[in-house]
């Protein structure tokens, strides 16, 4: 902003006059200011009035006009704490006998008792299969198949407790560790036999030549991202389609990870041998002793860091220098990246000859206190090799429903329309030793109560809404409100600020054309007949009723308990709900449907309003934009007028500044003048 110095000459205050000059102009900025806060305002409420009517359209509404929704059925069990039931709206009505057999459960493994590991250390998560007693020389590895999933784990000789249980986990099972019990516990998620799991080993040549290479290559120092990679690696060179570019594509990025180990070795040992710290160390001396004062010596510390360090750029160079004669091809023997090649090469030659011929073994898992898990001749699973392991079979769940035998994998059935949650047997001994056979019937019937609690609730979310829009088409009108300045605003209290607002808000959809064309949809829609099996009827037809002008077309369900002003009176709507129930479904669904196709019309996208949006909002955002350039123009012409007035009440000062040199010049003109006659 400039900065003026207003009225030297002529004593006036500039810069009050021409604000006072502005006012008026800025009269009209009032106005258009006026109108963009006003249509924010309109958008803000038309925004939450359609949140509410698409909640409406979403919610109640479209449940409403579905059949299903009165379809609803309620199912008993004579005996709950054996089998709990639930009926879908397809349930036949009726009683149906149940016999369960057997419930279903999921396979449990429960290893023997493991004190110490072979050194006499308490099992952690991280103590070795090997320090248990797991044979990992012969290339070992524990398969863990679990229903269509298949884990295989090789084994070697830093595998720990952690490992085998992360990859029991990732077959999908249940799977710890107790430290306290100190036992392997190992379970399947979910029941029935079709859930089962099977923990076996076997021994083969190629596997062990895979951990030769794990072992070249630093495998258990990686990180977890480069172990699958070293997997996906290993496996991958296996693939008898592979090209020998392919392969040597592939040991090239297990080089690429070697020499990574190559180079630090390669420093460490350079850094760490005596004869070339012998022969630096009479040259750092030297430099050392340059900056010392006279009489100073040098310290042993500082010395060996400055030592280290130089035979750290020396090893760094080296090893580059190295490097460079492998890449380009120029090694000669003895290069440190030559050697590392020339052995991953004889391995992975060793690797892709080897036999991947299984050799079974069984007595690795019972060192861990389990044994090999698998299905025998009969297809059950058993525990080999350790009989101190505890195992619980998988079952499926067995019931006689009306007669038929049907099994499931889990407790919970879905039959015939019906929900069933079993929770005990009913075949078995009773306390005296006597059969027990027990029947249990379960009764469906159609749930009147919960029908008629949907249209209730539909009714009462129609009625909240439409007295909002009644009360927004008919609030009392604003005239003489207009939005407050910040002059105005500064005069007020928060709560006169608030009720002066409230008056405007409240009446922004006065006479709305949009919104009273929404209260005529509804209220019409829903106050039309139809025809249900030759009859023409309507809600008043089913004791749904409006009570009178005055209320506006809000809907009453005539003796409701609920409703104050019908309570008194007969509930019609429970009576033809228990007596005539298609009747008020062909009434009600129709209507409804009716309803929610006219709403989704109105709703649907045009070049005035967005899809889902039942008032213009989007010529209200283009007239917002229109009255905020406006606005811009405007600011932007007063800041031009402003100007003026400035430039000519300074052109006034320098008239005046002007006019009083000439004046003051030709007094003292006179002056001289007059001294001169005497």
């Amino acid at each position: 902003m400039a900065m003026r110095l207003s009225g030297l000459i002529s004593g006036m205050d500039t810069e009050a006059v021409v604000a006072t000059l502005m006012e008026a102009h800025r009269l009209k900025t009032t106005k258009i200011q006026n109108k963009i806060t006003t249509t924010e305002w309109k958008q803000e409420k038309w925004s939450a009035l359609n949140a509410k009517i698409y909640s409406l359209y979403t919610g109640s509404l479209s449940k409403l006009r579905l059949q299903s929704s009165f379809a609803v059925k309620t199912a008993t069990s004579s005996n709950t704490s054996k089998i709990e039931v639930k009926a879908s709206p397809n349930a036949p009505e009726g009683t149906h006998l149940i016999k369960i057999k057997q419930l279903a459960s999921s396979q449990f493994v429960t290893g023997e008792k493991l004190d110490t590991d072979n050194n006499g250390n308490l099992i952690s998560m991280n103590t070795k299969l090997v320090d248990l007693g797991f044979d990992a020389s012969e290339g070992t590895t524990i398969h863990i198949k679990h229903g269509d999933k298949q884990v295989n784990l090789d084994v070697r000789e830093n595998t720990t407790v952690g490992n085998l249980i992360s990859s029991l986990q990732s077959a999908g099972l249940n799977a710890s560790y107790d430290t306290v019990q100190k036992r392997f516990f190992i379970s399947s998620k979910n029941s029935g036999k079709e859930n089962t799991f099977e923990i076996t080993t076997s021994s083969s040549e190629q596997v062990q030549y895979k951990n030769a290479i794990r072992d070249f290559i630093g495998y258990d120092s990686l990180s977890s991202a480069n172990k699958s990679k070293v997997d996906g690696y290993l496996n991958s060179y296996l693939d008898s389609d592979l090209t020998p570019e392919d392969k040597n594509a592939i040991k090239n990025k297990l080089l690429d990870i070697k020499h990574q180990q190559v180079r630090t070795k390669y420093i460490d040992d350079y850094i760490s041998s005596e004869d070339n710290i012998a022969a630096v160390t009479p040259e750092v001396v030297a430099e050392l002793e340059k900056d010392l004062e006279e009489g100073e010596t040098i310290d042993d510390a500082v010395l060996q860091a400055a030592i280290k360090e130089r035979l750290r750029k020396d090893a760094e160079t080296a090893v580059s220098a190295e490097y460079d004669e492998w890449s380009s091809g120029e090694a000669e023997a003895g290069n440190v990246f030559l050697l590392a090649e020339n052995e991953l090469n004889t391995l992975l030659t060793d690797y892709a000859g080897a036999s991947s011929d299984p050799i079974s073994q069984t007595g690795s898992l019972a060192n861990l206190g389990l044994g090999e898990i698998t299905k025998n001749a009969e297809g059950n699973i058993e525990i080999v090799g350790n009989p101190n392991a505890v195992l619980l079979q998988a079952t499926d769940a067995i019931i006689i429903y009306n007669g038929a035998e049907l099994t499931g994998s889990s407790n919970n059935f879905t039959v015939n329309g019906l929900t069933l949650t079993l929770k005990g047997t009913t075949a078995g001994l009773d306390t005296a030793g006597t059969e027990d056979d027990e029947v249990i019937s379960l009764s469906v019937a159609g749930n009147t109560q919960a029908v008629y609690d949907t249209i209730k609730d539909f009714i009462k979310s129609y009625n909240e809404l439409l007295k909002e829009m009644n009360d927004a088409y008919h609030a009392d009108s604003s005239r003489g409100y207009d939005p407050l300045t910040e002059e105005e605003r500064a005069a007020m209290t928060d709560e006169q600020i608030e009720k002066w607002e409230a008056k405007i808000k409240d009446a922004l959809l006065r006479r709305d054309n949009t919104l009273g064309g929404l209260i005529n949809i509804m209220r019409s829609t829903l106050g039309e007949s139809v025809v249900v099996n030759g009859k023409t009827l309507s809600l008043s037809s089913i004791g749904i009723t409006t009570q009178g002008y005055a209320e506006k077309g809000i809907l009453h369900i005539v003796g409701d308990e609920d409703d104050e002003a019908v309570l008194s009176f007969e509930n019609k709507l429970m009576d033809a709900l228990t007596n005539n129930p298609d009747e008020v479904m062909g009434i009600v669904t129709k209507l409804a449907d009716k309803l929610y196709n006219t709403l989704m019309e109105k709703m649907k996208s045009s070049s005035l309003s967005s899809a889902l949006t039942v008032y213009n909002d989007k010529e209200m955002a283009k007239t917002l934009s229109n009255y905020k350039a406006d606005l811009a123009k405007m600011e932007k012409k007063l800041a031009d007028i402003e100007e003026r007035y400035f430039k000519q009440f300074a052109a006034m000062e320098t008239a005046m500044a002007r006019i009083n040199s000439q004046s003051s010049a030709l007094m003292s003109m006179l002056g001289l003048t007059y001294n001169n006659q005497y």
